[in-house]
């Protein structure tokens, strides 16, 4: 089946990591763009509202709703839907952007270990919201999903290892259910950028990688441009920027477990401390 052109006047957009970051500069490409009903999903309802304010003195006619809530309790997806489904709301367009990376040991202090926060945030999640949301688009025949990876899924990255393995996850997952939904009219699109300049780790950065930091740090609105034209094309991996394209197919190079080693010695693992209240 051929792809509709994205008619993004008609089109309602619910992005994930909505408040800041890469999913938010998505949310406000998608408005520029011409989307008048949008979604966007975060934990802080402060930045939400803030970054919904923003929108709305950007574009006119525009409606943009918040839902604040931790996308890692398992019942938030489906809260999701039931606030969308009751203002009487169909998303044609899904942004997977929430993300979560704290740099850690592994095991380390396990009270305090944020694997599991991840992986309910970034597969977990993600899976939900796509099992709720794609069927609808499927029996339309009209739709999309824009998963946002990292250059991270391409190599182990020690202490932000639940991060790395998780953005693997997510860009195998994400060219799998691409081809599978080849002829049913929806995109499955995955954006893969490189460190960016975000608030991923609570600390104003991106996830970093030590001397992999010098390939470049992106903005969040370069990404943004990128993700929709990724979208737009129905790339099954569209990675940002040649610097990142170079490095790709250099670590494709070296063995994994080499990889690991040297960004392990550039990155230096955390102290004690970096693992407490994580």
């Amino acid at each position: 089946m051929d792809l509709k052109d994205i008619s993004y006047p008609q089109s309602t957009a619910l992005v994930t990591g909505g408040s800041s970051g890469i999913g938010r500069a998505i949310a406000a490409e998608l408005v520029a763009r011409g989307v008048k009903k949008i979604v966007i999903v975060a934990q802080n309802a402060e930045k939400l509202e803030h970054a919904a304010f923003e929108m709305r003195q950007g574009a006119d006619g525009i409606d943009v709703r918040t839902i604040a809530i931790d996308l890692s309790k398992h019942d938030a997806p489906a809260e999701v839907q039931r606030q969308i489904e009751g203002w009487g709301w169909q998303v044609d367009i899904l942004v997977n952007g929430a993300g979560l990376a704290r740099k850690q040991k592994f095991a380390m202090n396990k009270e305090n270990d944020v694997s599991l926060l991840i992986v309910d945030t970034m597969v977990r999640a993600v899976i939900d919201l796509s099992l709720r949301f794609l069927p609808p688009m499927v029996e339309r025949g009209y739709g999309g999903i824009l998963n946002v990876c990292s250059t991270a899924a391409y190599n182990p990255v020690p202490f932000t290892a639940l991060y790395a393995a998780s953005k693997a996850f997510m860009l195998s997952w994400s060219q799998a259910v691409r081809e599978e939904n080849r002829d049913t009219g929806v995109r499955v699109a995955c954006i893969v950028p490189g460190v960016t300049e975000t608030n991923l780790d609570g600390d104003g950065h991106g996830e970093r990688r030590g001397a992999l930091d010098a390939v470049g740090i992106d903005q969040p609105e370069t990404v943004a441009k990128a993700a929709v034209d990724a979208l737009e094309e129905n790339a099954a991996q569209s990675i940002v920027g040649t610097n990142n394209k170079l490095l790709q197919v250099a670590q494709g190079l070296v063995p994994d477990s080499i990889m690991a080693r040297f960004v392990s010695k550039a990155r230096g693992a955390p102290e004690e401390s970096d693992n407490v209240g994580a």
